[in-house]
């Protein structure tokens, strides 16, 4: 396994900057990694990580572990919690990692120094859990497509919803987050 800091000075590089989210997210990811006896995630192709917020520590958690969106091995569900689950496909186990509360350090302290002092009992609560997940929400090829009527876009992996008997996209179905024609 990685030391701290390799891992640490890699997630900095990704992010562009040390912060304590990178640092929080490196021991969160070390520590759901461990909770699972996972020694090597470079090489390691049977992890899933649900993050539950779009901050610094998910960039952190995303190196430590290897997972990205891309791959499909890295899941966000915006809750905006510091928290993420980390997932076994192959046995099924998964533990749930959280932060116990919020942690800032003193103005001018030494970021690295300040969290690393904290042990992991205090920082994190860990929890075993059951992640629900479809084949089609795993990492590989899409196992279902289709295209929408309206939009004539396609959809993969099972993303489209039923309307009056009718399969959609999402963004045709219930909204999407972009304005075309006029309003553009």
């Amino acid at each position: 396994m990685r030391t701290f800091m390799e891992d640490l000075q890699e997630a900095t590089e990704y992010h562009g900057h040390l912060c304590g989210g990178q640092i929080l997210g490196v021991r969160m990811a070390r520590a759901g990694l461990g909770a699972l006896g996972i020694d090597d995630p470079k090489a390691f192709r049977d992890l899933v990580v649900y993050v539950e917020c779009d901050r610094c520590l998910t960039d952190a958690i995303g190196t430590v572990t290897n997972c990205k969106l891309g791959k499909r091995n890295l899941k966000w569900m915006d809750y905006g919690k510091s928290a993420a689950t980390f997932l076994n496909t192959q046995t099924g186990k998964a533990v749930r990692v959280r932060t116990t509360r919020y942690f800032a350090a003193p103005e001018g302290a030494d970021l690295v120094e300040f969290f690393n002092a904290i042990p992991d009992e205090e920082m994190f609560e860990f929890t075993a859990v059951k992640v629900h997940y479809r084949p089609e929400d795993l990492p590989g090829k899409p196992l279902d497509r289709m295209t929408c009527p309206a939009c004539k876009e396609e959809v993969t992996d099972g993303r489209q919803v039923v309307r009056d008997g009718t399969a959609l996209c999402k963004a045709c179905a219930e909204g999407a987050y972009y304005d075309t024609g006029e309003d553009a």
